[in-house]
C-alpha cells in the first residue's frame, strides 16, 4: 500500500496484480490484470480501477504500475482541467460533431498559446484566467505569437 497527501487529506493505493492468460479475458495479448484500490482521506469511499496491459510482470511490476497509474492524471489535472476551467468545455452545448472538434482543436491551440506565453513570466501573473484576459479582446496579440518568425520553443 502507498500512501500520499492531497493537500493534508491522506491519500490509500494499493494494487494487486494477476498474470493471466489472454483467452481468459478475452483480450488478444493481454498478460496482467490488476485492480487499483484508491481511499481519500480515513472515511472517503474506496473507489477500485481494473486495468490491463500487455506487459509481464518482469517488464512491469505493481509499484511501476501503481506509479503510472498516478501519472495518468497528470493529463487530468494538465490539459483537461484547464480545458474546463478557461474554456469551460464542460459546459459546451455544441453537439454537431464536425463544430465539437473544430472548437476542441482551437481550445487546445488556445492552450499552447498560453504556454508560450507564460514561459519566463512569475507564476502569479501567467494563470490561463490572465491568458484570458488579456487575449480575449485583443486577437493581435495571439496572431503574432503564431506568425513571429523566432521559433517558440
Amino acid at each position: 500500500m502507498k500512501i500520499c497527501y492531497r493537500g493534508r487529506r491522506k491519500e490509500y493505493r494499493a494494487i494487486v496484480a494477476k498474470t493471466i492468460e489472454p483467452k481468459e479475458l478475452g483480450l488478444a495479448g493481454v498478460l496482467q490484470l490488476a485492480r487499483v484500490d484508491r481511499q481519500i482521506g480515513a472515511e472517503g469511499k474506496l473507489n477500485q480501477t481494473w486495468l490491463v496491459t500487455s506487459r509481464a510482470p518482469a517488464q512491469l511490476s505493481e509499484p511501476a504500475w501503481l506509479k503510472i497509474e498516478q501519472q495518468r492524471w497528470g493529463v487530468e489535472n494538465r490539459t483537461h482541467h484547464t480545458l474546463d476551467v478557461t474554456h469551460r468545455e464542460d459546459e459546451s452545448r455544441v453537439r454537431q460533431p464536425n463544430a465539437a472538434a473544430v472548437l476542441g482543436v482551437l481550445r487546445r491551440l488556445s492552450n499552447a498559446l498560453k504556454q508560450v506565453w507564460a514561459k519566463g513570466r512569475p507564476k502569479r501573473e501567467s494563470t490561463s484566467r490572465d491568458w484570458v484576459e488579456q487575449n480575449q479582446l485583443n486577437r493581435r496579440s495571439a496572431i503574432n505569437l503564431i506568425t513571429r518568425q523566432t521559433p517558440l520553443g
